[in-house]
């Protein structure tokens, strides 16, 4: 689950970049019984890990506690009724969360936050572009980042201006120029 999350994040940073609302926090996920995460305030580096109600995956609930706390829970004959493979995806996901900095967990979250805000149509439309873009090489999507913020600065006229003109049709190629286009439908104002 949390790789499905880390191989969005190329795409929910151009989102950032877009400035759309955050929302909902994802996945529904059963919660260890009898054990509720500490509210925000106990936890300085979580600031705001759920700020709409929903539920949880496990691995989201696990990673807002300490890390005795999290080993403790994986313990539990709860946690061992998992999946062999899903125990282990959450277990180097865990190790690799506990490992970033307090920002880093923020912008993972505020991140989170962005992709949920999403309508079921914009996130579809992403699963279409994002292979797309991860296929450029990293200059070109680097170079599509930088025409993506570009366009979230402009109004929508001035976006398809930009889109149709002569500067962009030497700039990108005919696949980025359809990567742009299509990720400029999902700012707001645009058709």
């Amino acid at each position: 689950m949390v790789r499905a999350v880390l191989a969005w994040i190329p795409v929910v940073l151009l989102l950032v970049f877009a400035g759309l609302a955050p929302a909902q926090e994802p996945h529904a996920g059963e919660h260890p019984r009898g054990r509720e995460a500490p509210p925000a305030r106990q936890r300085p580096e979580a600031r705001r890990p759920n700020p709409q109600p929903g539920p949880l995956s496990v691995f989201q609930r696990l990673r807002e506690l300490p890390p005795q706390d999290q080993e403790r829970l994986m313990a539990t004959e709860q946690f061992r009724r998992l999946p062999p493979e899903r125990r282990q995806r959450i277990r180097e996901d865990l190790r690799r969360w506990n490992a970033l900095t307090p920002e880093q967990k923020d912008i993972f979250r505020q991140r989170e936050e962005i992709f949920q805000s999403l309508s079921p149509g914009q996130r579809d439309e992403l699963r279409l572009i994002f292979p797309r873009w991860r296929q450029l090489p990293f200059d070109r999507q680097q170079q599509l980042m930088q025409g993506f913020r570009r366009l979230r600065a402009m109004s929508p006229a001035e976006r398809q201006s930009f889109l149709s003109s002569p500067e962009t049709a030497r700039q990108f190629t005919p696949e980025e120029r359809d990567i742009l286009e299509r990720l400029n439908r999902l700012l707001p104002g645009s058709p």
